[in-house]
């Protein structure tokens, strides 16, 4: 009786190692699709298979063998978006790296002849999913090419300890007590304890790299309130001198009728000193947009940028003033960017913004010459030479986006940027 349930929880911890070794390794190359039936289905379905057919040797391996590599790459092509012939590629390298890894680890047993022949064959099956659990992770760090990593690195180094102490530990058990009751419970929960502890550091970093977001997604609201207020106060500003001009001019007509030729010239040169003022393009009547695309346009003139405005919108489109701000200041941002750095195209970006079936519609476009490049969910990476402080501006015009039930398109062609985001209008 103690064997079978020796045989039955040393077979859950190895299912559950299987399983998120695989799902690891296939979330770090694509984007996983929401659980349908089918996906479900398969996962079930390779579960119950890893539980009977997992490690058992025999006329069976090779039939076995096949149908485990058949499952995992139905598994890929219905639980995530994989992408042509790549997933073909990806599942070769990862059968063969988990067989060299195998190879490897009976080898070293069978050359120090631990134990018995059973004994040898659990204990290498053991430390070859730990040791498999530990390259999956690294893999994943790889392929997500974080720049930065949110948790401090020398924490790596302790978490390195966990699947070596639980080599030491489980090679030591069975040295000692063989495949006995609590040597195998020990050996169980070293493996749920590797997966456990790898999957809560995905999670953790996960969370950190949230929480970074949201401190920049906070800083934004803040620069965009305050280039509101600061644009806002230099547009009264202009109004009051205007206001003020007519008395200056009437002034100025006495001082013509009475010759005083210094009077004239002091006026005058004090009127055009008030006027240097900046130049205001956009006058739609709402204050928030008019107020950061002449704020942005001072900015882009500097690189020898131009917009072309093509705007209809009303003057209240009863939407937080912050969030428009976030949407539009981050598509300038982004824009100034790209162009700022042409060489051989025409520095222009276009603006346009209407209210189409109660959404407000922005189209940003603008040539670029530097190469695009994608996540492993297809979505385009920062180029930023501190990419580690930006990459977010498309993030937060999706999080604006989705608060207000819209969404983003982004498309590049013939070296053209495109930048298409629609907000649902919420009612009066």
């Amino acid at each position: 009786m103690y064997n079978q349930i020796e045989d039955i929880l040393l077979n859950i911890s190895i299912v559950i190692a299987t399983v998120w070794i695989v799902k690891r390794f296939w979330g770090s190359f694509f984007e996983e699709k929401q659980n349908s039936i089918l996906s479900v289905s398969l996962w079930i379905v390779y579960c119950i298979f890893q539980f009977f057919f997992g490690y058992h040797n025999g006329r069976l391996q090779i039939f076995a063998t096949i149908l485990n590599i058949l499952l995992i790459l139905s598994i890929a092509m219905v639980a995530y978006q994989s992408r042509g012939k790549e997933k073909y590629f990806l599942l070769a390298t990862f059968y063969a790296g988990w067989s060299l890894i195998e190879v490897f680890v009976f080898s070293l047993i069978n050359s120090f002849d631990i134990g018995e022949s059973q004994q040898r064959d659990i204990i290498g099956l053991v430390l070859s999913n730990i040791l498999m659990i530990l390259s999956v992770y690294a893999l994943s760090m790889v392929a997500e090419k974080r720049k930065e990593s949110p948790v401090p690195g020398k924490y790596y180094f302790f978490l390195l300890l966990v699947p070596v102490g639980s080599i030491v530990i489980a090679i030591n058990e069975f040295c000692s007590e063989g495949k006995s009751f609590f040597a195998v419970i020990t050996i169980s929960i070293l493996i749920l304890f590797n997966v456990i502890i790898f999957e809560l550091y995905v999670k953790i970093n996960k969370v950190f790299a949230y929480e970074k977001e949201h401190t920049v997604y906070a800083q934004q609201f803040d620069m965009i309130e305050k280039i509101t207020v600061s644009q806002k106060k230099m547009l009264e500003e202009f109004y009051e001198d205007r206001h003020n001009l007519l008395n200056k001019l009437i002034v100025l007509k006495n001082s013509v009728e009475n010759s005083d030729k210094e009077s004239v010239i002091r006026n005058l040169n004090q009127i055009i000193k008030n006027s240097n003022i900046s130049e205001n393009i956009s006058n739609t009547g709402n204050s928030t947009i008019d107020c950061l695309i002449n704020f942005k346009y001072a900015v882009a003139k500097e690189y020898g940028i131009t917009f072309q405005l093509k705007i209809f919108i009303p003057e209240e489109l009863f939407m937080e003033p912050c969030d428009i701000g976030i949407a539009l200041g981050n598509a300038l941002d982004n824009a100034i960017e790209a162009v700022r750095d042409c060489r051989q195209h025409q520095k222009v970006i276009e603006i346009s913004m209407g209210v189409k079936k109660q959404a407000l519609v922005m189209l940003i476009k603008n040539p670029y010459e530097h190469v695009l490049k994608n996540d492993r969910s297809g979505k385009y990476q920062s180029t930023k030479t501190e990419s580690g402080r930006h990459g977010y501006g498309l993030n937060s015009i999706a999080r604006i986006a989705e608060k207000y039930q819209g969404e983003i398109l982004v498309e590049a062609q013939d070296s053209v940027f495109c930048l298409t985001v629609v907000m649902n209008l919420p009612e009066n």
